[in-house]
């Protein structure tokens, strides 16, 4: 069997990863050195996702090409997440009379060293109110609100790259001057304790290098992370029109997304831009959710992903107007109206605006709508009573 000559493979060679994919371009199968690799890189895989997004092909399908030539296997650069860099090179062949592609990914040698390091020990959920665990034990407390947390904060909304001290103090405390800078070291000491796993602080995730302070995404697990990814993931199957695939993706995505990013510090203005983007990811999420239960005549579930989506975007009434429709087709009147003073309520305070529809309209027609769906329905199910022209 192809897979567990695939396995002896693995195990043969330690700096090499064995993935099956389907002709589909279904991801059947990797082995124990590929898992490790995906650990250390934060990405997750599942078995049949497609090969395209496991190994981000873009245009050039890497199972497309491959059963399409046939030929010599062709060498691909691939890099997943932070430090996880291979060649891979895929070959097509029969196992049991089912065509399979074998990927051979041979990872770089600054991935082999990473590898060797140890794995994720941090876990931050940032979505929300600010958590932080270190090797398996939680650090929350009252630090998380003043200026070590501040701190933290700060460079977590900036992980993408280092910080230097006067940016730091800029950002967080803009009226104290020169001062600031050494309020800065001090916090990054304190930081340092707080998160320094065993009580030492040479153990902590916050790292200094020659562009400044950053915090070392190798070790963490971030909620924000794992919630683009799924959502990302999610969408790409939806719009594939693989409801059944996305809709598990995307209930997971919104199981993260606990609240606003940073949402316990709400006017930390350097966290805004973030913050809004994370937003309108998770609004895309819930829209592709309502869309799913829609379509499939879920009812009741769509209403609960328009309802959160409707607190999320309170003046968008277009997605108002989706939910009190939902509501009138329920027969929920009551709530119907209910949504419908408070949303015009809303924009009358903030705008002095109305809605863009009228609530007796939206019923009316909603009603013709049904009736011609129903007289449809009866036509196609009643007996064909014309004679036979024939």
């Amino acid at each position: 069997m192809i897979r567990g000559e695939a396995s002896r493979r693995a195990r043969g060679h330690t700096d090499e990863g064995i993935v099956l994919v389907e002709p589909t371009g279904n991801v059947l199968w990797w082995s124990p050195a590929m898992n490790k690799a995906l650990e250390r890189a934060g990405a997750r895989w599942w078995r049949g996702m497609r090969c395209c997004e496991a190994f981000g092909c873009g245009d050039d399908c890497l199972t497309v090409r491959t059963l399409g030539t046939g030929g010599e296997p062709e060498a691909r650069h691939w890099r997943a997440g932070t430090g996880v860099d291979a060649a891979i090179t895929a070959r097509p062949i029969r196992s049991r009379g089912q065509e399979l592609v074998v990927v051979e990914v041979r990872f770089l040698a600054a991935t082999m060293a990473a590898l060797e390091a140890p794995l994720r020990d941090v876990t931050v959920s940032a979505l929300g109110s600010l958590s932080v665990t270190v090797g398996g034990r939680p650090r929350d407390g009252d630090w998380l609100q003043q200026r070590p947390g501040q701190v933290f904060r700060y460079l977590l909304a900036s992980r993408a790259s280092a910080q230097r001290s006067e940016a730091i103090a800029s950002a967080l405390w803009p009226d104290r001057g020169p001062s600031a800078v050494a309020n800065v070291r001090y916090c990054i000491f304190k930081l340092r304790e707080q998160l320094a796993d065993s009580g030492d602080p040479a153990g902590s995730l916050v790292v200094r290098d020659a562009a400044g302070y950053r915090i070392d995404l190798r070790r963490v697990e971030l909620d924000v992370d794992r919630f683009q990814e799924r959502t990302n993931a999610g969408i790409a199957a939806q719009r594939r029109g693989e409801s059944s695939v996305a809709e598990p993706m995307l209930v997971e995505a919104m199981a993260l997304y606990r609240g606003d990013f940073l949402g316990d510090d709400p006017y930390a203005d350097w966290a805004f831009s973030e913050r809004e983007y994370l937003r309108s990811m998770a609004g895309k999420d819930l829209a592709a959710l309502a869309q799913i239960g829609l379509s499939g005549g879920r009812l009741v579930s769509a209403a609960e992903h328009l309802q959160r989506l409707a607190q999320l975007e309170p003046f968008d009434s277009h997605v108002h107007q989706m939910l009190i429709e939902v509501c009138l087709r329920r027969g929920r009147r009551t709530e119907a109206l209910r949504h419908y003073h408070a949303l015009r309520a809303r924009l009358h305070r903030a705008f002095g605006e109305q809605p863009d529809f009228d609530l007796t309209s939206l019923a009316a027609g909603l009603a013709v709508r049904q009736r011609e769906r129903r007289d449809l329905s009866q036509r196609i199910a009643a007996p064909n009573l014309m004679p036979d022209a024939r």
